[in-house]
């Protein structure tokens, strides 16, 4: 099979799956050989490689947050660039089930906070969080998601902190 119709085949399989889940949306891949040839990417072996080395590059920076510069590419087999791969991969997610979890333990932190200002004579949610934001010198800030960096807070929180005019 030419690089080409690997290619072709592969957004056929995008559009196909894009429109099998409305609303849902995939990249496509550059179909200008040109584009690739540039790169040094003649054929399929070199564009899954370069795509498993872009993999795991780019993957390490969701494992240890910096991106994988130290690796040496060229002397890597495909089933080493595979082995580190599933093992970033496991790091990922284990980070991120780490963060979930960090994030969750905030959240009931800052809703205790909001409990307890209530209970001490805040007169309403806002007011309360108002009280929180004062204290931790948030209360200027406009930048709702800053404020959830700040509280250790996921940003699916923001709402919270949204100015009501």
């Amino acid at each position: 099979m030419t690089l080409l119709q690997h290619i072709k085949n592969i957004n056929a399989q995008s559009k196909k799956w894009m429109d099998e889940n409305p609303g849902s949306w995939a990249g496509m891949v550059p179909e200008d050989i040109k584009f690739w040839n540039d790169q040094g990417i003649f054929t399929v072996e070199e564009y899954e490689r370069s795509n498993l080395i872009t993999s795991v590059y780019e993957m390490h920076k969701d494992a240890y947050g910096v991106k994988g510069r130290h690796y040496d590419f060229d002397n890597m087999s495909n089933k080493e660039l595979e082995e580190e791969l599933e093992r970033l991969c496991k790091v990922a997610q284990a980070e991120r089930e780490a963060e979930e979890k960090f994030e969750a333990e905030a959240y009931d932190k800052f809703e205790n906070q909001v409990a307890e200002n209530m209970k001490l004579g805040a007169d309403s949610r806002e007011t309360a969080i108002k009280w929180i934001l004062e204290a931790e010198g948030l209360d200027k800030e406009q930048d709702s998601s800053y404020i959830c960096y700040s509280l250790g807070l996921s940003y699916d929180k923001e709402y919270l902190f949204e100015i009501k005019h």
